[in-house]
């Protein structure tokens, strides 16, 4: 969803006269609040393509059957009926997303090609590449409407002055030397994961340094990840903050280290320097910046094609983060 809030921009500058909608699951509906560029917000807790709701594998049978259920039958499926869109997007390009356009008798339906086998419902495409920035892709939609929006593919998210002010609490009094980091070590899928070992012994070695302030963010699931003996250096927020307040204390820290997860859009919305490591799944880091990368943020893990066979190591992840650390220090 972050990484659609750039073509929404683009919609409603291209198109200030237009109603812009989205349709997203319940649990994401926080990050859009205060976003100048949606007119509403719609529910659509779709049972494909989605960790929170799909409860097969994408291309399951049994993900087809649920798919067209919703499609052709849920409240909400019905309710986007109702609404009588002229135009409807699909981001992700997927053959459900096109159905339920069509249900919704979309006559302008826009899709991708290559992804999910959504364009053949569509009416017009943009083309999957796999080594082109998500956002960026996402952007292609204007084009195909005709809207001549210059847009940066950054993720947006529209706090409060009260939000920041209580995550500036939260934090807790800042000296000149202290660095904020924020350590977020959940993630969608364990096998995607960097592992809990590794970030507790990276916790570890961080604390060594005085100056530096931990926090770990996450869900309720994250609390016990990363395993330390009462150090008052850390605060754990893991199933204390909402999605939002999360936001506001990245959007305070000087640094991020965390799984390619929501927290690495968080960092990319709001410039903040980090670092996204791989699991063993990954094959490549290369590939993985290009998709979802931003200018500040580094990605480590394989990287095959060099013969980079192995996840990155604590030690190695500890040198980046100093070296990062050093060179924002630097510029500041």
């Amino acid at each position: 969803m972050l990484v659609t809030t750039p073509l929404l921009e683009g919609l409603k500058n291209g198109f200030p006269e237009s109603r812009v909608s989205i349709g997203l699951g319940d649990w994401a509906m926080p990050l859009l609040e205060n976003n100048p560029h949606v007119d509403e917000i719609i529910a659509c807790n779709a049972p494909w393509h989605n960790k929170q709701n799909c409860r097969y594998p994408a291309n399951s049978p049994k993900t087809f059957l649920e798919g067209l259920k919703y499609v052709l039958f849920s409240k909400e499926s019905r309710f986007i009926a109702d609404k009588q869109f002229t135009h409807g997007i699909d981001m992700l390009g997927s053959r459900q997303g096109s159905w339920l356009m069509r249900r919704a008798k979309i006559e302008n339906r826009y899709g991708v090609k290559g992804y999910a086998g959504g364009e053949r419902w569509c009416t017009k495409y943009i083309n999957f590449k796999e080594d082109r920035k998500i956002g960026k892709a996402g952007l292609q939609f204007l084009k195909l409407l005709n809207a001549k929006e210059e847009i940066d593919p950054r993720p947006s998210i529209f706090l409060t002055k009260k939000e920041k002010s209580e995550a500036e609490i939260s934090w807790g009094q800042k000296s000149t030397n202290t660095k904020r980091i924020i350590i977020a070590p959940g993630g969608g899928f364990p096998e995607k994961c960097w592992g809990d070992q590794n970030f507790t012994q990276l916790t570890e070695l961080l604390l060594k340094n005085r100056n530096y302030q931990l926090c770990i963010i996450g869900s309720k699931e994250d609390k016990n990840r990363i395993s330390l003996n009462n150090a008052t250096q850390v605060i754990n927020l893991c199933g204390l903050l909402s999605l939002r307040q999360s936001a506001a204390m990245v959007s305070l820290a000087d640094y991020v280290i965390c799984n390619t997860s929501l927290c690495m859009h968080l960092a990319g919305a709001f410039k903040i320097p980090s670092l996204t490591l791989l699991g063993e799944w990954y094959d490549s880091t290369e590939l993985h910046q290009e998709q979802w990368g931003y200018p500040e943020s580094s990605v480590k893990g394989k990287e095959l094609k060099v013969s980079i066979n192995k996840a990155c190591s604590v030690f190695e992840a500890y040198e980046l983060i100093l070296h990062s650390i050093q060179q924002i220090n630097l510029n500041n």
